[in-house]
């Protein structure tokens, strides 16, 4: 039908009805601007109420192996008069690197819980990737891609889900290209009222057949921006941040004088989250005034470009992976080491995961994530400076008597109680701890205690194997970044 671009879309959906609206829109291109799009093709279709939007809006995690769940529900009559939005969110339909890792960590799991079909569907999926039929298939030439199978399951581990697929039948003849099965969804329809919504946080490329497709049958928005260094790309960059700036400053009710804005540019780099986020910080840090002021950028991002690894580790607790990418590639190519990766995440997720307890404790009840900086720095972070005192004193009846007689007698080599189950103690404002409780936000409880679990595994392949240290640190910062589910 069309294509347009994303300062287009609030235009088109204002004189566009909502019987009229394309059935199957992409979005694609930088992540900061599919969100918006994303939420205004979203108001458009089910209006701006929360609870209509929860009942309305089916989310799916853009995985090309969740395509077949994804096709079942689009064909599945609704409960609910009006539209419908199955939202295919963050697709990654052509993310080889990262679809085999994950094929690869949810076989082990399906096959350490002994869920055999489970463990052998995945695999397989993976086999008609590489072109491995396990029809014939001999255990001794394996492609490069399934070694790291035969390492962590063992021969016979392989070897028993490979026998699974002969005995279902399975043979590369017999298989099906999931995302060609999601092209002749689109070309067949869908009942009455359902809308496909895919979203892609990166360029999805106009000459496969699954782009034509849409934009044959619907809507494409494409949220590409310039990345050069020309004059023109240069423009473009600046004129999407401002717009960011605009809208946010506008939504809080700030100003900001223009050269000001233009040194948040700056400092930031076209980065539209981490810009975002520093805007929102800015915000945040200016309470009731009005105006930002230089020295609230002073204060509060002085460090953006300078520190990759402290732009790293936000990335990883905000869960942005292509911001997390990024810098680490940085890092990487400034001969940081990756134990110096896996050391710093480390400590980034061990101080979400004390401010998670801290939220989860009695001193926290006051604490909720939509609360401004002003209202933390009053009612909660008293509360966090008593819970720090609750631990240090807890943790001093854990201690040794005779490291505690030699710290207490101070002689040479006695040591300062350690502030690492901390979250307030040795910080100097309130407000890089109010940056932390919401970053804790982004992960359940559950999720930080598998992290450190996996960062740990991560340090012992890098200290004891031979696997490609850069290859180690990429794909754990794709699993840590990676969301299993929810909005």
């Amino acid at each position: 039908m069309t294509e347009i671009a994303y300062n287009q879309i609030g235009a088109y959906l204002q004189k566009t009805a909502v019987s009229k609206t394309p059935r199957v829109c992409l979005i694609h291109g930088e992540p900061e601007l599919v969100a918006q799009s994303a939420a205004a093709l979203l108001d458009h279709l089910l209006g701006t109420d929360p609870g209509a939007r929860d009942l309305c809006c089916d989310v799916i995690d853009g995985l090309s192996e969740n395509i077949p769940d994804l096709i079942e529900r689009l064909n599945t009559y609704a409960l609910v008069a009006g539209p419908k939005v199955y939202w295919f969110k963050e697709a990654r339909l052509f993310d080889t690197a990262g679809r085999h890792q994950r094929i690869f960590d949810q076989t082990q799991q399906a096959y350490e819980g002994d869920n055999i079909p489970q463990a052998a569907k995945l695999l397989f999926s993976l086999c008609v990737e590489v072109g491995f039929d396990p029809a014939g298939a001999g255990y001794r030439q394996l492609p490069a891609e399934l070694e790291p199978f035969q390492e962590a399951l063992g021969e016979g581990g392989l070897r028993r889900l490979i026998d699974h697929m002969q005995a279902q039948g399975w043979s590369l003849s017999k298989a099906s290209d999931d995302v060609q099965n999601l092209v002749d969804a689109i070309e067949k329809g869908f009942p009455p009222n359902h809308y496909l919504m895919i979203t892609a946080g990166t360029k999805v490329p106009k000459n496969r057949k699954f782009y034509k497709c849409v934009e044959g049958r619907g809507l494409v928005v494409d949220c590409h921006v310039p990345l050069g260094e020309r004059k023109a790309d240069k423009a473009a960059q600046e004129t999407v941040l401002r717009e960011i700036a605009d809208r946010a400053l506008r939504g809080a009710g700030k100003e900001m004088n223009p050269g000001l804005l233009a040194q948040v540019v700056r400092l930031t780099g076209f980065d539209p989250a981490t810009f975002r986020n520093n805007i929102e910080k800015l915000i945040d840090y200016s309470g009731p005034r009005p105006e930002i002021t230089r020295e609230d950028i002073d204060s509060i991002l002085n460090r953006s470009k300078s520190d990759p690894i402290f732009e790293l580790t936000n990335a990883v607790a905000e869960r942005n992976l292509q911001s997390a990418l990024f810098y680490l590639n940085t890092l990487l190519a400034n001969e940081f080491h990756p134990l110096q990766v896996v050391s710093a995440l480390a400590n980034q997720m061990r101080r979400l995961l004390i401010a998670k307890d801290f939220v989860r404790s009695t001193y926290g009840r006051d604490w909720q994530k939509s609360m401004s900086f002003p209202q933390f720095q009053n009612s909660v972070f008293p509360a966090i400076q008593q819970y720090d005192a609750h631990i240090a004193s807890e943790r001093s009846q854990w201690e040794p008597a005779e490291s505690k007689d030699l710290r207490q007698g101070g002689g040479k080599g006695a040591k300062k109680p350690s502030a690492e189950l901390a979250l307030a103690s040795g910080i100097g404002s309130a407000y890089p701890v109010f940056q932390t409780l919401l970053k804790s936000e982004n992960f359940t409880q559950e999720e930080l205690i598998a992290v450190l679990a996996q960062l740990g595994e991560a340090d012992i392949r890098l200290k004891s194997s031979s696997q490609d240290p850069v290859l180690v640190v990429k794909h754990l910062v794709m699993a840590v970044c990676h969301r299993t589910g929810g909005t």
